[in-house]
């Protein structure tokens, strides 16, 4: 053996410096998620709280016998609620979306994670373009981080992720994040009283159970 050989060092296989240098990319996409994520736990918090006050105020009217103040106040709880499950459905989805990418071992992975996670956040930044356009921004930015990771990643392996399979998949952890988000929910939020019932003090005693 001659003597350089002795100091040479094995040089990296293809397949590993790809993986290498898609590595810190989608740490930073993890990293941007996360960021919209807490994001999204904050504004869903406010809404909660926004709810807790609505509630009360509406069971106040319905003692009152101010009927049209407690529907008024029944109808905003209503359309708080709407935003709320939205919020919460986002927020758990994207949390699934930075499970699956943290799962990404190697090259042959990319293309199966980041195809159903471009559907998902593109399904979300539709959903919050309307209640929490900076998050949708921020998602958009995101998204196209993520197509740009699967054009390299597609160049590089020349794999493709079939389109009903990623679409698939998108659909289940989007109808998963449904359930949750509606398991949580039902937990976090007292039933709205019927106007006009004799039973509003029952549902005061819900805010004050309420987590």
């Amino acid at each position: 053996m001659r003597f350089w050989e002795l100091f040479r060092r094995e040089s990296p296989q293809p397949q590993q410096q790809r993986s290498l240098t898609l590595s810190p990319r989608i740490n930073d996409v993890i990293i941007q998620l996360r960021v919209q994520s807490e994001k999204l736990k904050r504004a869903y918090q406010r809404l909660v709280a926004r709810d807790r006050e609505l509630f009360e105020a509406c069971v106040t009217a319905e003692q009152e016998l101010d009927r049209d103040r407690a529907t008024i106040y029944a109808n905003e709880i209503a359309q708080l609620r709407r935003m709320s499950r939205t919020i919460l459905r986002s927020q758990i989805s994207l949390e699934k979306v930075i499970l699956r990418l943290e799962t990404i071992k190697d090259f042959g992975d990319v293309m199966n994670v980041l195809a159903p996670a471009t559907r998902i956040i593109k399904q979300i930044q539709t959903d919050l373009s309307g209640i929490v356009p900076e998050v949708a921004h921020n998602l958009e930015v995101i998204d196209e981080m993520l197509e740009s990771l699967m054009v390299e990643a597609g160049n590089f392996t020349g794999a493709m992720t079939s389109v009903t399979v990623a679409d698939r998949e998108a659909r289940k952890i989007l109808e998963e994040a449904a359930e949750i988000a509606a398991q949580r929910m039902s937990k976090q939020f007292p039933e709205l009283p019927e106007i006009g019932s004799e039973t509003t003090e029952n549902y005061r005693s819900q805010t004050s159970n309420t987590p």
